[in-house]
C-alpha cells in the first residue's frame, strides 16, 4: 500500500512536470505564472519558453565543468548582484509606503518656464473636433452649426447628434493630439493636412465617395516651435516626480548612513 502511494504522489508531481533536465524540472506553474497577459498565441509561448529553459540548463551544466561556481569572481559578482537587488526592492517598499507622488502645479510651471526649450514639438498638435457623416445625409447644415459651439447645453446636443447618425467622432477639443491623429482618418494628401494648421477657429470639410469629413480647428502649433504647457504637463509631473524620489531615497540612505557612523558599527581603517 505504501509502494502504491509513493507511486500516485510521484506520478502526481510529473503530470505538473513541462521539462527535465537531469534532475532539475520546469513546473507548469511556472510557465503559466510568467505568461503575459496580452500574449496571442499561448501555446507558441509556452514552446518557445520550454525550449529556452532547457538550453539554458544545458549551457549552464556544461559551464560548470569548466568554471568554479564557488571561486572568489563568482561568489563576489553573485554578492553584489544579491545586494543591488535586496537594496532595489527595499527602495521600491520605501517609495511605495512612504514616498508623497504629489507634484505641486506651481513647481510644473516653474520647470516649463525654467527649461521651455527643451520641449520643442517634433511634430504639429491641435485642438479639434472631427464628425464624420454620410454625405447625403440631411443635417449637415445642423452639425456645422453645432460643431463650433462653446455651450455646454450644444455640446450635449452635438454629443446627440454624433451617436445617432455620426459613423466617426472625436469632440474633445479641450486637449492637444498631434495632426496624425486627426488627419489618419481623413481622405487628405499632405498638401491638404497643412491646411488644417493655417487658421484657427475654422471649420473646413472632405469629402470621398461616401462621407462627408468635418473638422472644427480651435487652434494649433506647429512642428519646431514651443509645446504648450498643457501638452507636456504630464511629462513635466513625471520627471519631477522621478526627481524627487531620487531625492526621497538618496536623504534616507544618508540618514541611514549617518546613524550607522553615530552607532560605531562603521569603522574606517
Amino acid at each position: 500500500m505504501f509502494a502504491v502511494l509513493l507511486f500516485s504522489c510521484s506520478s502526481e508531481k510529473e503530470n505538473n512536470y513541462l521539462a527535465s533536465y537531469k534532475n532539475e524540472h520546469l513546473l507548469l506553474e511556472e510557465v503559466y505564472d510568467n505568461i503575459p497577459l496580452n500574449i496571442s498565441d499561448t501555446n507558441t509561448y509556452i514552446s518557445n519558453y520550454i525550449n529556452d529553459w532547457l538550453k539554458t540548463k544545458v549551457v549552464y551544466n556544461k559551464a560548470k565543468l569548466y568554471i568554479d561556481e564557488e571561486g572568489q569572481e563568482i561568489s563576489l559578482a553573485v554578492n553584489n548582484f544579491k545586494e543591488t537587488l535586496l537594496i532595489h526592492k527595499y527602495q521600491m517598499e520605501l517609495l511605495d509606503n512612504q514616498f508623497d507622488t504629489t507634484v505641486q502645479k506651481s513647481d510644473i510651471e516653474e520647470y516649463y518656464s525654467q527649461y521651455s526649450d527643451d520641449f520643442i514639438l517634433h511634430k504639429d498638435i491641435l485642438k479639434a473636433r472631427l464628425v464624420v457623416v454620410n454625405k447625403e445625409s440631411l443635417n449637415l447644415s445642423k452639425l456645422r452649426s453645432l460643431i463650433t459651439t462653446q455651450s455646454e447645453e450644444e455640446i450635449v446636443e452635438l454629443q446627440d447628434f454624433c451617436e445617432m447618425y455620426a459613423e466617426n467622432s472625436f469632440l474633445n477639443d479641450s486637449v492637444w493630439i498631434y495632426l496624425t491623429e486627426i488627419s489618419h482618418k481623413l481622405p487628405t494628401d499632405e498638401k491638404q493636412n497643412k491646411k488644417l494648421i493655417s487658421y484657427k477657429n475654422k471649420i473646413h470639410s472632405f469629402t470621398d465617395d461616401n462621407f462627408m469629413y468635418l473638422i472644427f480647428v480651435n487652434d494649433y502649433q506647429i512642428k519646431g516651435k514651443k509645446s504648450p504647457l498643457p501638452f507636456v504637463f504630464n511629462t513635466i509631473r513625471e520627471i519631477l516626480q522621478n526627481k524627487n524620489k531620487r531625492q526621497f531615497i538618496n536623504s534616507l540612505e544618508d540618514k541611514l548612513y549617518k546613524d550607522a557612523l553615530s552607532s560605531e558599527h562603521i569603522k574606517i581603517y
